[in-house]
């Protein structure tokens, strides 16, 4: 590529870089009115309540924070609210546990005793494994289940994911799935359809396949899917409908979590939209599907919600408080400079196609980020930094071998080749070996180690590209501006001594 060209594809290049970078990273006002702002899209993302950060314009706020709430069993309740309604409610005798943090209701619970029953340990655990697979099924980045009190569950969830009170009360709602038709808005007057009740009584799963997410053309949708005995069920039921409006509903425990009015009759899975975000899709989803294999009968309640803001890790300097997200930026600022330093140093005008290779692969993950979304937190951070010294490295990888090539008397048009074709199936055996290894840790992991590979996954793909596409690419545009393509690459000659 001649000189002029080589330019004028830099200079192109250089502007879509630029451009990627202001809309992800650059705050800027807009009408100088002092409360308009362009807010780019790393203040869009979703980060932890530990993390947290600012939101630039009208609703400026601080984004960091979590909710978190106990989630107490049947039977068991705070000592807050056995002191506030007297020693006994309703009659019911309790007794206190954990040096009285709780309190157990002593015939349901211990049997009478001052000790929680084998059976009442067991509907627990079962409660619990549950919960796990709730929570695991957000896929966010800062949820945690801890025990407390022996028999207490304390969740908690980043502020920032819009469905975080609806998972709270949605997940406690513990007990099989049914579904009810009726002509009337009230589900208490409602007939049950699924399962079916006496002699011909099965699970629940033999009716309902399972139920999930999904998305289409932005909207997104809870889908329902139904055997063929219960779309039987279901149209039986429904058939009416076409003469006079009904409403159907779906509960988990006993607890409606979706309530429609059906005007036709039914003959096809459910596809439910409307107001829902991703979020509270995939809650109402997974609160369904998880329960049509759960058989226990303990029932679970959700006490107050409290919220915390997220300032773990704030500095203050002075008038100044930098946030942990703040002291991030700083970090990652230093590290790109001694990355760019190191570049320059080694490889000359070089470096700038590694360094224009990392400044395009740095916007795309904020991106990508931001559209699955992944929120922004320690374990997409590790994601972030494992991928970025990735990257290099597998540049350093194949400018390295364009050296060798290079000392030994070829070419640098023959070095370049032959230095990526040596490299090209060791770089890419490493890129998909990770990439496998990061999806098996999303598929089986939990919670936040689960967006850790979720976020690794993406961080590998988008390395592997950037170091054998893109990079050569800039490599072969950028060499274009010299004359002398190996001074340009700081390539020197193997000295060789007569032998006279």
């Amino acid at each position: 590529m001649g000189r002029i060209k080589s330019a004028i594809v830099l200079t192109l290049i250089t502007l879509i870089i630029a451009v990627l970078c202001v809309v992800c990273f650059v705050p800027f006002p807009l009408g100088g009115d002092g409360i308009h702002y362009f807010n780019p899209i790393i203040n869009w993302a979703d980060k932890t309540s530990d993390l947290g950060g600012y939101q630039f314009g009208e609703d400026a706020g601080y984004l960091g924070g979590s909710y978190s709430v106990v989630l107490y069993p049947e039977g068991v309740i705070s000592a807050k609210e056995y002191h506030d309604n007297g020693e006994t409610e309703d009659g019911t005798e309790y007794v206190p546990y954990a040096g009285g943090s709780v309190y157990l209701e002593k015939d349901a619970v211990c049997g009478g005793g001052t000790e929680p029953t084998e059976e009442f340990k067991t509907a627990f655990a079962e409660q619990l494994k549950c919960l796990k697979e709730r929570f695991s099924r957000l896929h966010a980045e800062g949820a945690t289940l801890e025990v407390r009190d022996g028999y207490t569950v304390r969740a908690t969830l980043p502020s920032s994911m819009d469905a975080s009170v609806a998972a709270f009360l949605y997940y406690s709602y513990m007990g099989g799935v049914t579904v009810l038709y009726g002509t009337s808005s009230d589900a208490a007057s409602a007939s049950q359809v699924i399962p079916e009740t006496g002699k011909n009584a099965k699970p629940a799963s033999e009716y309902i396949k399972g139920a999930s997410m999904r998305t289409n053309m932005g909207t997104a949708f809870v889908e329902v899917d139904f055997t063929s005995a219960g779309l039987d069920l279901l149209s039986s039921a429904t058939s009416g409908a076409a003469d006079s409006t009904g409403y159907l509903f779906v509960q988990v425990g006993g607890e409606t979590v979706i309530n429609l009015s059906v005007s036709e009759q039914i003959h096809d899975n459910l596809y439910i939209s409307g107001s829902y975000s991703n979020d509270s899709a995939n809650v109402v989803a997974s609160a369904i599907d998880t329960a049509l294999d759960y058989d226990g009968d303990l029932g679970m309640s959700m006490g107050e919600l409290h919220h915390t803001d997220g300032n773990f890790g704030s500095v203050t300097l002075g008038s100044l408080t930098l946030t942990a997200l703040d002291l991030v930026y700083i970090a990652f600022g230093v590290l790109f400079v001694a990355m760019a330093v190191f570049f320059l140093v080694r490889y000359g005008l070089l470096g700038f196609a590694n360094i224009l290779s990392y400044l395009l692969f740095l916007p795309l993950m904020v991106l990508l980020y931001w559209s699955v979304p992944i929120t922004i937190g320690a374990g997409s951070i590790a994601a972030f930094a494992i991928s970025s010294v990735l990257l290099c490295v597998s540049n350093a990888v194949a400018y390295e071998a364009a050296r060798k090539e290079y000392a030994v008397g070829k070419t640098i048009a023959s070095s370049v080749k032959t230095g990526y074709k040596k490299t090209f199936w060791h770089i890419f055996d490493l890129h998909v070996a990770l990439v496998a290894v990061a999806l098996l840790v999303y598929l089986i992991a939990i919670t936040e180690l689960s967006l850790f590979g979720l976020a690794l996954t993406f961080g590998v793909a988008l390395s592997g590209i950037c170091s054998l596409l893109v990079n050569r690419f800039l490599w072969y545009v950028t060499m274009g501006l010299s004359k002398n393509p190996g001074k340009f690459c700081h390539f020197k000659r193997e000295e060789v001594e007569d032998d006279d």
